[in-house]
């Protein structure tokens, strides 16, 4: 039986640096996405005065000590978050200005991939309308920074389609900015509370059908485009 040198295990065990059970340490590769993806649940749910470090860091499962090895301070988090958003956001913002230049597409059809591509995007990131409601009862520099990288790319490059689309009498003359305005809440909005439908009907749990019924409805209410494929109506209860 080897004998065991437990003084030389004191002195190991003690320098061994300690961490919460399971927590990943400021190596852990996955460390700042994690912390990224809880930072943008916890401003969207709480805003940014609501939301806290220790919090987030609880949230992604990983030490707190990483929150501050990779961002430094909530304001530098929320920064990044918004920043990953814009980046996300960027190859929709190309396409939509690629959009205005192809005269040679009717621009019904245009219009159509637009509307198409905004629910597709913000499915993608589910959270996106709940952070920009959010935000914006906080007001100031953080809602500054959100509407110059966020709101405002999308809505320069979707405006001269819509724009186009007026003159062409595919939509009826109206305030543009209420316009885009009001079609960016509706899509955003409509996925970021959808567990709310759950009340009126089926769940929206299911993505995917989540992102057919929506197209169906804004393309049929937007541009009188019928549809073929929605989804069976839930049957309404006779009254006694």
């Amino acid at each position: 039986m080897i004998p065991i040198d437990t003084e030389r295990c004191k002195i190991v065990r003690n320098n061994v640096k300690r961490r919460g059970p399971g927590r990943p340490g400021k190596d852990h590769p996955n460390g700042a996405l994690l912390l990224l993806k809880a930072g943008q649940s916890a401003f969207a749910r709480q805003g940014f005065e609501g939301a806290s470090l220790r919090g987030i860091a609880a949230a992604a499962g990983v030490d707190p000590a990483l929150a501050a090895h990779h961002f430094g301070s909530k304001e530098a988090l929320w920064e990044a978050v918004i920043e990953r958003l814009a980046l996300y956001l960027a190859p929709y913002i190309v396409e939509l200005r690629e959009l205005k230049t192809q005269a040679e597409i009717p621009i019904r059809a245009r219009i159509e991939t637009a509307l198409r591509q905004l629910i597709a995007r913000v499915c993608g990131e589910p959270e996106s309308g709940m952070l920009i409601s959010r935000i914006s009862a906080e007001k100031g520099e953080k809602l500054d920074m959100l509407v110059e990288k966020l709101v405002r790319p999308y809505h320069d490059a979707f405006e001269p389609l819509l724009l186009e689309a007026m003159r062409e009498n595919l939509i009826a003359e109206q305030p543009l900015d209420m316009l885009y305005f009001m079609l960016l809440h509706a899509v955003t909005m409509s996925v970021s509370f959808r567990h709310v439908l759950g009340y009126f009907g089926e769940s929206y749990d299911d993505i995917e059908r989540l992102k057919r019924d929506m197209t169906q409805c804004l393309l049929a209410t937007f541009l009188g485009k019928p549809s073929n494929n929605i989804s069976r109506r839930r049957e309404l209860p006779k009254r006694s």
